[in-house]
């Protein structure tokens, strides 16, 4: 089977989940060496991928593609123009048909993967990969990209969802793509590599996001005002038109020195800061499911996260424990961290207990998965669209 993969909405270093996903997959898939595996990339950025993704059968083609909001210029340019211009339907789709010209067609491909489910797909036979879909909500609604979204869906192959919660929210809102649709969860992004051996520096949290408006970065850091015995990381992509926002705040006396944004860090970057963590705090709005969760998780560390459906969602599926906080209350969130600290042991242990849910589940597994449904649709979709055997294990309605 000869696979094309459409990384080019992707740039090493600021797409957070989903380019840890990413990595994680094609490592995955190429475990398969049966199958013919390239991927198309923004040029430029080869190196960053292959020390990734260190599979030397997969096949690299780097594309240039203009007016991106991951550039230095980019950034710039997202700080100033107002949101509901950068999100309306009109500019979306003038960037995104500017983009598209860049990519060159699928040629001799008997099916195309796109990882990423808000950028559009080309023609031919397709498998999207939906994360999330928090532009379809009042929320977060944005009419750029939920235009993107309905017309994947629409148009593709096959979807594939990541968690159970988005994989709920899929067949709610497009019932008719429910016979095309496998839900297929992942393994723990960045897995620990081995337990955290020494006492962790008490009141140091870690939260690992992007600085996407949706990771609710500034009801955190008003939090950490009213914990002035705790000290706060968070590494992770500096997305604007927040990062400059939340640099200016952490540098105001009642935070500075306590409150840190390192921007992208490496693997061995993050583990030790993990290593160090006390705990990992999680305020984010939306999400498909929090890496940063599962993360923390693995290292045995206690988690505090918001009320936010999909995050209550993960703590049912991996029946896991954690101190939860009103998403946009400063306050709740003070008072959940201190919850935790106050009796950290038992949430360390009730992490660890739910990290077991998980623990077994390989990329090489989930990447075998998603050959299964990218076979399905090269061979013109016989039968039922396969199930992962680690899904089926969930209950009744995401395992039929």
């Amino acid at each position: 089977m000869r696979i094309a993969v459409d990384a080019t909405p992707i740039r090493p270093g600021h797409a957070a989940g989903v380019e840890a996903f990413t990595y994680g997959l094609l490592t995955g898939m190429a475990a398969d060496t049966s199958h013919d595996l390239r991927v198309n990339i923004l040029r430029g950025t080869l190196d960053q991928w292959r020390d990734q993704v260190p599979a030397d059968q997969l096949g690299w083609t780097e594309i240039a593609q203009p007016l991106r909001s991951d550039t230095p210029p980019g950034q710039l340019l997202r700080r100033w123009t107002p949101t509901r211009v950068r999100d309306s339907l009109a500019v979306r789709r003038a960037v995104n048909a500017v983009r598209q010209r860049s990519v060159p067609r699928q040629r001799g491909s008997d099916v195309t993967l796109y990882p990423f489910h808000s950028a559009p797909i080309g023609p031919g036979p397709s498998v999207v990969v939906v994360h999330d879909l928090r532009h379809l909500r009042a929320a977060f609604h944005s009419p750029g990209f939920a235009a993107v979204v309905r017309e994947n869906v629409a148009r593709a192959s096959a979807l594939v969802v990541t968690w159970p919660h988005p994989y709920r929210e899929t067949l709610r809102l497009f019932p008719e793509a429910a016979e095309r649709t496998a839900l297929i969860p992942t393994p723990t992004f960045q897995p620990a590599p081995e337990r955290a051996a020494a006492r962790p520096e008490p009141g140091l949290l870690v939260y690992p996001s992007s600085t996407a408006t949706h990771k609710n970065h500034a009801t955190l850091l008003e939090a950490m005002a009213l914990l002035p015995q705790c000290r706060l990381v968070c590494p992770g992509p500096l997305v604007e038109p927040d990062a400059s926002r939340l640099l200016a705040r952490a540098a105001q006396p009642d935070l500075r020195g306590r409150v840190s944004f390192p921007g992208f860090v490496t693997l061995d970057e993050l583990n030790a800061l993990y290593a160090r963590a006390d705990a990992v705090v999680i305020p984010s709005l939306w999400e498909a499911a929090s890496g940063a969760m599962l993360e923390a998780f693995s290292w045995g560390l206690p988690v505090a996260c918001a009320d936010a459906e999909p995050l209550l969602a993960q703590l049912e599926f991996t029946g896991a424990e954690a101190t939860v906080f009103r998403a946009t209350d400063p306050a709740s969130l003070a008072e959940a961290v201190q919850r935790l600290l106050a009796d950290r042991a038992y949430y360390a242990a009730a992490a660890r207990h739910a990290n077991g849910r998980l623990a077994a589940r390989t990329w090489a597994a989930t990447g075998a998965d998603y050959l299964d449904v990218l076979r399905w649709v090269a061979q013109g979709r016989p039968g039922p669209i396969p199930r992962s055997a680690f899904a089926a294990e969930l209950s009744g309605e995401e395992a039929s």
